[in-house]
Parts: C-alpha cells; sequence; structure tokens
C-alpha cells in the first residue's frame, strides 16, 4: 500500500466523514428529504426490533442510550467494543442486501446524501424501511439523538445523553474562553492536502476546543488545498487523526514533500487526535473536543506549553 494511503488508512473514511464526503449532496433533516429517502423516524415500524446503522456514529447512540441490543449487525468500519462480534453487512454505503435480508431487518439506518435513493429503493422494494439521517453538525448529532430515541422508546435516555454531551462542551468552552484561538487545520488526506471548513463538526469542535481553523471560509465544506494555500494560511497547529494501529508519527510527517515545508512540521506543532472520535460526531464528541482544548491550551488544563 502505499505510503500516503497508509497515513490516511487510520480514518478508513469511517463514518460520518465517509458520508459527507462521498454521498454529497446533503438535504436538510425533517420530514421527507429530497433525495427521497425518509428521515422521518416515524416512517419505520414502531416495532422494529431489528435494526442495522449504516453510520458507526449512530450505532454508537444507540448503544449510548441502552438500545444495543437491536442492533443485529455492523458495517465494516464500526469498532466499538459493543458491536465488533456483530455480522458484518459491508460498507457503509455498498451493503451487502441479501445478508440484510436473511438477517430479517425492519430498519436500515443511513446518511442522507445523493447516492442513497438507489439504495433505499431496492430495500424498500426487499420489505426493509430506511431513515435517513443528516451527519454534517454538532445540532445534527442532538438531532440524531433525539429522533433515535424516539425510534427505539428510548425518549429519557436519549435526552440524558444530549444534555450531557451539552454539559461537557460547555465546560470545554468555559475552559478556553478568555485564551486567544491557535491557528489550526485539520488534515483529513495527506497527499493531496484535504481539509474541513465551516459547516462541518469538525470546524466547530476546533472553535469549541479554542482553535481557529484556517481554512473555514473554503467554499467547500471537504476541500482540497494546495501546499501554497496552506503556507499562506500558516496554521500554528496541524490536527492530525489516527488509528490506534497506525505508525504514523511526526517524524513520517516530516518527511513528506510538501508538508516537512510547514512551520507546524517543521516545529512540531502536529496534535494526533484519535481517529474514530474525530470522525464521527458521535457520544464521544464532548471528550473529542477536550482532547483537543488540552492539546491547544494546556496551560487551561493545568499542563504546560510545548
Amino acid at each position: 500500500m502505499p505510503y500516503r494511503r497508509r497515513l490516511f488508512g487510520a480514518m478508513h473514511l469511517r463514518g460520518c466523514v465517509s458520508a459527507c464526503v462521498l454521498a454529497a449532496g446533503l438535504v436538510a433533516c425533517g420530514g421527507a428529504s429530497d433525495d427521497g429517502v425518509s428521515s422521518d423516524a416515524t416512517a419505520a415500524p414502531s416495532s422494529a426490533t431489528r435494526i442495522v446503522s449504516l453510520v458507526p456514529s449512530l450505532a454508537e447512540v444507540l448503544v449510548a442510550i441502552g438500545a444495543e441490543e437491536l442492533l443485529v449487525a455492523r458495517t465494516d468500519y464500526d469498532n466499538h467494543a459493543v458491536l465488533v462480534e456483530l455480522p458484518s453487512v459491508g460498507g457503509g454505503l455498498d451493503p451487502s442486501l441479501e445478508t440484510l435480508v436473511d438477517l430479517e431487518v425492519d430498519v436500515v439506518l443511513m446518511p442522507e446524501g445523493q447516492d442513497m435513493p438507489a439504495l433505499a429503493a431496492r430495500l424498500g422494494d426487499l420489505g426493509v424501511s430506511t431513515v435517513a439521517f443528516r451527519t454534517e453538525t454538532v445540532a445534527d448529532l442532538y438531532d440524531s439523538i433525539h429522533r433515535l430515541g424516539s425510534l427505539v422508546d428510548h425518549v429519557d435516555q436519549a435526552d440524558a445523553l444530549a444534555r450531557e454531551i451539552s454539559t461537557g462542551l460547555a465546560e470545554v468552552r468555559a475552559r478556553v474562553a478568555e485564551r486567544p484561538p491557535v491557528p489550526a487545520m485539520y488534515v483529513i488526506w495527506s497527499d493531496p492536502p484535504m481539509t474541513t471548513a465551516g459547516g462541518s463538526y469538525i470546524d466547530e469542535v476546533i472553535s469549541i476546543a479554542g482553535g481557529e481553523n484556517v481554512f473555514s471560509d473554503a467554499p467547500m465544506r471537504w476541500p482540497s488545498v494546495g501546499y501554497e494555500s496552506i503556507v499562506r494560511r500558516n496554521p500554528s497547529v496541524l490536527v492530525w487523526p489516527r488509528g490506534a494501529t497506525s505508525d504514523l508519527t511526526l517524524e513520517r510527517v516530516r518527511e513528506l514533500p510538501g508538508w516537512r515545508d510547514l512551520e507546524a512540521v517543521q516545529a512540531g506543532r502536529i496534535v494526533f487526535v484519535d481517529s474514530d472520535r474525530f470522525n464521527r460526531p458521535g457520544p464521544d464528541l464532548a471528550e473529542a473536543a477536550a482532547d483537543l482544548a488540552r492539546a491547544l491550551h494546556p496551560e487551561a488544563f493545568g499542563g504546560r506549553r510545548p
């Protein structure tokens, strides 16, 4: 596998980042979406007891609200300890229809997007209901939590989870509120460079954690950018997602053409973050924001700036 692929392999385009990047053209939540996939939880059977989520973050929400027993399968990208023993239906954008039918699935949870209507239609022909969720922002996460709570009759647990996340994010904001924002860039892809702009949950988390996304004004939500543009915007810190099995290190980044010329790389100002937490706006979102805040503003948490 080429080295640049290994660098990004830790992310696997997992969960919601994959849904946003690969299934672009998202539409607003509520009612029936413009792409023909139901986004109304009431459209699913009220007695749904066999659920598959094609979005790992939504599966993790179900686990967090105590409804994991309703999940009968996972995708290849689900790695939550509660889910790893379940059978896999394959990829989130191209699941095995045969497996879904064999498992007698009631409802499939999927991201909204232009690539989803055909899949939803095929599942509908097989008698499987689909419910679409938008996964672009922190507000979308709260909406998904409440809709999933209604879908599986765990409303109180869903409300409690939403409050817990909201409280955690508020605590992070308060910790760094009086400190100058740190110019930062989130590295989604290394070659060619790809990052995130305003309107994404990652951009929101950077802001909550006391950072300032240097590409927040980019015209696309997940833009490819040139090295010259990165040098010009001069991020003080690079936020780089890394999986548990990744061999990516500062020394390896310093070997990469383009990246090795950046001031942040030369000065060792790279924050490696847990790829699953940051690529999935799920139950661990507040912890992800806290992790980033500690890295950007260690003194606010009793530490020292390197």
